[in-house]
C-alpha cells in the first residue's frame, strides 16, 4: 500500500513539472518548435525517399541488362535440345538433353540398319523361292477363269498382264504386283492365292478346292522373316516419336531454365527500403519492402 502511494506520488509531481514548463515558454516559440520539428522530419523523409528510390533504379537498370527471353529459349531448345538451357547457363541440364538427343538418334540408325538387313533378307529368299511362271501353270492347270488366256511363252511383262485378267476374271481379291515392288513381296506370302507359287509347294496336292487352306511351313517362315524386319522399322518409328518428345520436354525446360536464371535477377533488386514516419516513436524508421516479381 505505502509503495502504490509513493508512485502516484510521483507521477502527479512529473505531471505538474511538465505543464509548468509549457506554460513558461511564448505560444510562438512552441509553435515554431513543432512546425521546425515537422520540417525536419519532412526533410529527411524526402531525403531518404529520393535516395531509396535512386537505389532502386540503378538495381533494377543492371538486372534488366542481365535478363534473357523464354522465348528463344524454348525456340532454341525445340530445335537442338540443350540449347536453350545452355542460353539459360544450366550447363548440366544442356548435357542431359544433348545426350538423350544423340542417344536416340544412335538407337534409330541401329533400327533402321537393321530392318534394311533383315528387308534384304526376305526379299533374297522370296526371289529364290517363290517363281511367277510356276504360279501362272497353276492357274492354268487347275483351270480357273481367264486361264486359257495365259501364254507361258510370254516375256514377263506381259505374262504378269495374262495373270491379272485371270485373277480379275476368278475373283480373286488380289492381283500380283510387278515383281520387286514393296506390294508384292507381301501379297505372294500374304494370301494364300498365291500359296502354290512357292518352291516347296512343287509336288504338293494343292488345287482350287484346298488351296485357301493349305499351309505351308516355307510360307510361314518367310512372314516370320518379314515380321522381323517390320518389327525393327516400327521401334525406329517409335524412337522417333521419342525424339520428338525429347524436344517438346527441352522446349517447356528452356523456358523453365530461363526464368529461373531471370528471377535470381529480379529478386536482387526486389527488396528496398523506405522511410516510414512512426507515430509512437515520433520519428521516421527505415522499413524494408521485398517486391519479388516473375517473368513467363
Amino acid at each position: 500500500m505505502k509503495k502504490t502511494i509513493i508512485l502516484i506520488t510521483i507521477a502527479l509531481f512529473s505531471v505538474t513539472c511538465t505543464n509548468l514548463k509549457a506554460q513558461d515558454l511564448p505560444d510562438n516559440q512552441a509553435k515554431t518548435d513543432k512546425s521546425n520539428s515537422y520540417l525536419n522530419i519532412k526533410s529527411k523523409l524526402i531525403d531518404k525517399e529520393l535516395n531509396t528510390q535512386d537505389l532502386n533504379l540503378r538495381i533494377s537498370d543492371v538486372d534488366s541488362s542481365k535478363l534473357k527471353s523464354p522465348i528463344l529459349g524454348a525456340v532454341l531448345s525445340a530445335v537442338i535440345p540443350g540449347a536453350g538451357q545452355f542460353y539459360g547457363k544450366n550447363y548440366i541440364k544442356t548435357g542431359i538433353f544433348l545426350a538423350v538427343e544423340a542417344g536416340l538418334w544412335v538407337v534409330y540408325a541401329v533400327f533402321q540398319g537393321k530392318g534394311n538387313d533383315q528387308t534384304t533378307t526376305y526379299q533374297n529368299y522370296a526371289n529364290g523361292n517363290w517363281d511367277m511362271r510356276r504360279y501362272a501353270q497353276w492357274l492354268k492347270d487347275q483351270s480357273f477363269t481367264g486361264s486359257p488366256g495365259i501364254d507361258m511363252n510370254s516375256n514377263d511383262v506381259t505374262l504378269r498382264a495374262q495373270i491379272n485378267a485371270c485373277e480379275s476374271a476368278s475373283g480373286f481379291s488380289h492381283q500380283l504386283p510387278p515383281p520387286g515392288d514393296q506390294q508384292y513381296y507381301e501379297v505372294i506370302g500374304k494370301y494364300q492365292t498365291y500359296i502354290a507359287g512357292w518352291s516347296s509347294a512343287v509336288g504338293q496336292n494343292i488345287n482350287k478346292t484346298n488351296y485357301e487352306t493349305y499351309h505351308l511351313t516355307q510360307v510361314s517362315d518367310y512372314m516370320d522373316s518379314r515380321q522381323t524386319a517390320n518389327d525393327y522399322y516400327n521401334k525406329g518409328t517409335t524412337t522417333l516419336m521419342v525424339v520428338l518428345l525429347n524436344h517438346l520436354a527441352s522446349a517447356v525446360d528452356g523456358v523453365l531454365t530461363v526464368n529461373s536464371y531471370n528471377n535470381k535477377y529480379v529478386l536482387k533488386g526486389g527488396v528496398s527500403f523506405a522511410p516510414i514516419y512512426s507515430y509512437k516513436l515520433d520519428r521516421a524508421v527505415i522499413t524494408p519492402f521485398a517486391n519479388v516479381s516473375f517473368t513467363f
